[in-house]
């Protein structure tokens, strides 16, 4: 260093000189590609050069002048608030003035070149410019590093040893310590670019893979210069490091997932700008052009030029939420390009800090999210459609059941009537029983196909009350008694002793599953038996898990064919469908009832050799089991009344009349709902049965049209009708029907609904 005296220490020399600090100046040309050197104060300031010292000797400290005489920036040099001489850069006169923070790392080398004109004490000046040159560090992310060509060694700053993963902190090397660090194939160019350097001077710029001890291999960036005395010899070498391995992986992972977002990523780029509080930005990146077709030139400067007018209050309160939480802030709103289009963006807003934790200014990161909307509106109006034609499928369930229950009620209902007729011959029984059999079979069907419909819509609620689980299990058994023996079939039914009485739950279920195995033994088996056993045990929780598995000698399954039996429409092959009939629904629908139970269900089989199907369940302990549960059969009526029985098909109007007729009652009808308002006017009645789908007037408008005539006393209104859903049972109740009874009709059912509506009364 070529010091001189301050101006009035009495030293002054009539002329202005440049003080050479060669690590400023290198540093200067690696952080700012600039040529710098120092113009220090030393007596009456001459020449163009001199009256910028004397403009520099009156300017406060930390004003960076710009574009004077030909320079491209200088700054007054301090020391104790004492202006000492200026710090000036030259660079190509194309280049544009610095900007925010250039002149910030040269107001860093200001005070450092302030250091070190002061001629501090050695140990001082070290510190504190090794304290400055860590600032350097941390605003660049470079490290620094110094080699000593006379003493064979090398020193590094903090950041290249934590580059290097090196012992902490600063310290000396010798010459070829670190090319060991390197990858093998990278260490020949170093080596040849130290060698090279240290015999010219020349610096050299590499990129290198580096082994780092943690097992990583990371990417640096490496750059050096050569160092000369005032003679012109070379004593050392001032480089540089730069860790872009983070960077560097962000462009790799780009690429990685251009294949996948191709369709948006070809064609659309982030935009970046920095907006500053007054709502002012001086950059907008290139990329704003082909996103939206305008550049900042053809901008007035305000960030919210490109956005859609009706959302710009919107913007605006982003930006005030990024700086008062400053945590990033997300806004879809809309933009206009330059054409007119209008396009859907997506903003993240980011408040940056100054040193003293004030916003400076905020970073926006703008997305085309415009393919991304249409998307969005395309899969809201697939979910439209879909619900629509789940809205369609439902409609047409509901209205098939009832096209399909309405003359099964008769078929069922005439069928039972006939077998029980008296003097009927075997022939005319025989038909008789396949007419109620087959009857029978079409509406498990039905009651198969809605019951699949309601578990797919998850629309199917479990009960859970007391009932007997002997007398459960004992009747299911009982319903296919009569096709066992009709086939030659023996039926075995083994209850465990130490089965509870009475258990809480899903009886009704329960039942639906037991009987659809119990009905898949018989179908499926030709000759020898079909056993029931049911047994259990406590549960650690207080509960009861109930096991019952159905045996049968028939025909069995393999493994790859009782893979299928679960699915929906599914049996073992075409064959059986041919041959043994029925849906493939059944044991599906058992599978996802007994897991609405919260139980398991499962099989063993092997082909030819039969097959045992079961079912667990979680039950809750019950000790009371109310009357009207353990009543399964028709009871005996013991009152008296007259009904109004409403159904526009007449063979369901007999039917119903020939029923009720056994039990007793008075029975009057009416085709429509028309009549059956006259017919309450004109008479009293004890009870109405009450059908839905019925021309001129439905049953609901009928039901809510006697309500509002006969208020003087309540009127007993059950729904008797093909419409099940639960949906359509509510639309019912909410007409002002008090109960629900569906068709086809069961006798015992209906007896005793009409006896407990009737005791009412």
């Amino acid at each position: 260093m070529q010091a001189k005296a301050p101006a009035g220490t009495g030293d002054a020399v009539p002329v202005v000189e440049a003080v050479r600090f060669e690590h400023l100046e290198t540093l200067a040309a690696m952080l700012l590609q600039a040529e710098a050197f120092v113009l220090e104060l030393a007596g009456e300031p001459v020449g163009e050069l001199g009256g910028l010292v004397q403009r520099a000797e009156k300017m406060p400290p930390g004003v960076v002048l710009k574009g004077e005489v030909g320079l491209w920036a200088a700054t007054p040099v301090a020391c104790d608030g004492q202006t000492v001489g200026i710090l000036v850069l030259q660079s190509p006169e194309t280049r544009p003035e610095p900007d925010e923070g250039q002149c910030a790392i040269i107001l860093q080398l200001a005070k450092v070149a302030g250091d070190l004109v002061a001629g501090m004490q050695a140990q001082r000046a070290s510190a504190e410019q090794a304290r400055m040159l860590d600032m350097v560090e941390d605003m660049s992310g470079v490290g620094w590093w110094h080699m000593d060509l006379q003493k064979g060694s090398a020193r590094c700053s903090r950041r290249v040893g934590e580059i290097h993963g090196l012992p902490s902190g600063q310290g000396d090397y010798s010459l070829r310590a670190g090319v060991h660090h390197y990858h093998p194939s990278d260490r020949a160019e170093l080596e040849a670019a130290l060698d090279a350097a240290m015999v010219t001077g020349e610096g050299y710029n590499l990129r290198l893979r580096l082994n780092h001890p943690d097992g990583q291999q990371r990417t640096v960036m490496s750059h050096s210069q050569g160092m000369r005395d005032a003679a012109g010899t070379l004593h050392g070498l001032f480089g540089v490091f730069r860790d872009v391995t983070e960077q560097e992986a962000v462009v790799a992972k780009l690429r990685r997932n251009e294949a996948r977002y191709r369709l948006l990523a070809e064609n659309v780029s982030d935009v970046i700008t920095r907006v500053k509080m007054d709502g002012s930005s001086k950059y907008i990146s290139p990329a704003i052009q082909s996103m939206l077709g305008w550049t900042l030139e053809e901008m007035s400067g305000q960030s919210t030029d490109y956005v859609y007018r009706e959302d710009r209050h919107k913007v605006l309160k982003a930006i005030q939420q990024a700086v008062k939480t400053g945590k990033p802030t997300r806004l879809e709103h809309r933009a206009v390009h330059r054409d007119g289009r209008i396009l859907w963006v997506e903003c993240t807003f980011k408040a940056i800090r100054d040193d003293n934790g004030e916003v400076d200014d905020v970073v926006v990161v703008i997305r085309d999210d415009t393919q991304r909307k249409l998307l969005e509106g395309e899969v809201i109006e697939a979910k439209e459609r879909a619900e629509k034609a789940a809205e369609a499928k439902t409609e047409f369930l509901a209205n098939m059941s009832h096209e399909l229950r309405t003359p099964l009620t008769s078929v069922i209902g005439y069928s039972g009537l006939l077998k029980n007729s008296p003097g009927l011959t075997p022939t005319q029984r025989l038909y008789g029983d396949r007419i109620a059999a087959s009857s029978e079979a079409l509406l498990m069907v039905i009651n198969d196909i809605l019951d699949y419909s309601k578990l797919e819509a998850d629309a199917v609620e479990l009960e859970n009350a007391p009932f007997d689980l002997r007398q459960r299990i004992t009747d299911t058994a009982g319903i296919i008694e009569s096709q066992c023996a009709a086939k030659g079939l023996g039926l075995k039914v083994d209850l465990d002793k130490r089965l509870p009485e009475i258990l809480s739950g899903d009886a009704s279920r329960l039942r639906q599953v037991l009987l659809n195995f119990l009905s898949n033994a018989v179908k499926f088996t030709a000759s020898g038996s079909v056993g029931v056993k049911v047994f259990g045990a406590e549960t650690a929780d207080g509960r009861y898990r109930l096991r019952v598995e159905v045996s049968d000698t028939g025909i069995g399954l393999s493994q790859e064919k009782g893979e299928l039996i679960f699915g929906r429409f599914t049996q073992a092959d075409a064959s059986t469908t041919r041959v043994y009939g029925g849906t493939g629904l059944g044991l599906a629908i058992s599978r996802r009832l007994i897991e609405l139970m919260d139980g398991q269900i499962g099989y063993e089989s092997e082909a030819g050799e039969g097959a045992t199907f079961w079912f667990e369940v979680p039950l809750d302990f019950d000790f009371a089991l109310p009357v009207s549960v353990a009543v399964d059969t028709v009871p005996d009526m013991g009152v008296q009344g007259r009904i109004l029985m409403v159904d526009d098909a007449e063979a369901n109007r007999e039917l119903v009349k020939i029923i009720l007729g056994t039990l007793g009652l008075e029975v009057e009808t009416a085709c429509n709902g028309v009549e059956a308002v006259a017919a309450v006017r004109r008479r009293d009645f004890d009870l109405v049965l009450m059908d839905v789908h019925m021309p001129q007037m439905d049953g609901l408008a009928a039901t809510r049209e006697i309500r509002q005539q006969v208020r003087e006393k309540h009127l007993p209104i059950l729904a008797l009708t093909a419409n099940v859903g639960g949906d359509q049972v509510q639309k019912c109740l909410d007409a002002g029907m008090d109960g629900h009874l569906p068709k086809p009709i069961q006798v015992a059912d209906l007896a005793q609904t009409l006896k407990k509506w009737l005791q009412a009364e």
